[in-house]
């Protein structure tokens, strides 16, 4: 059985890592949007009938939660928490906070960020419904 070489991240003194091709907006800040990869993005429905998602705006685009995972990954963070309540049996809160490490987009500082999901039988569809904890959590992260 072969042995799998693992790759040590490394990052720079501006908290990049360093062998990530990195896309620069003109103001000098990462552009993010840019970064993500075409394969996690897909056309919305909802705004357009275009298939080719290097040809849609951000509003009309989903990214999927691969994409979302792999920015996490690329940005770097250091804590990434769940709190996850049911007020009720069909009606599920997620909270989820990120502890960002520094780079200089944040002037050396540690960020954290929190949002909220929620998930009921009347903001899902279809299998959706029967997972209301996972779909909050998801919803909650990105």
């Amino acid at each position: 059985m072969a042995k799998t070489k693992v790759k040590k991240i490394e990052r720079d003194e501006n908290g990049l890592i360093s062998n990530v091709t990195y896309i620069f907006n003109e103001d000098g800040m990462i552009d993010w949007r840019a970064m993500i990869k075409t394969e996690h993005l897909v056309a919305n429905r909802d705004r357009t009938s275009e298939n080719d998602v290097t040809k849609l705006s951000d509003s009309q685009l989903i990214i999927l939660l691969g994409g979302i995972k792999e920015l996490a990954q690329i940005r770097g963070y250091t804590n990434l928490k769940y709190e996850v309540v049911s007020p009720s049996p069909e009606y599920v809160v997620a909270t989820c906070s990120i502890d960002w490490i520094p780079n200089y987009e944040t002037e050396g500082r540690p960020v954290t960020f929190s949002a909220i999901g929620d998930a009921s039988p009347n903001n899902t569809k279809s299998f959706a419904k029967y997972f209301l904890g996972p779909i909050a959590e998801n919803r909650a992260f990105v």
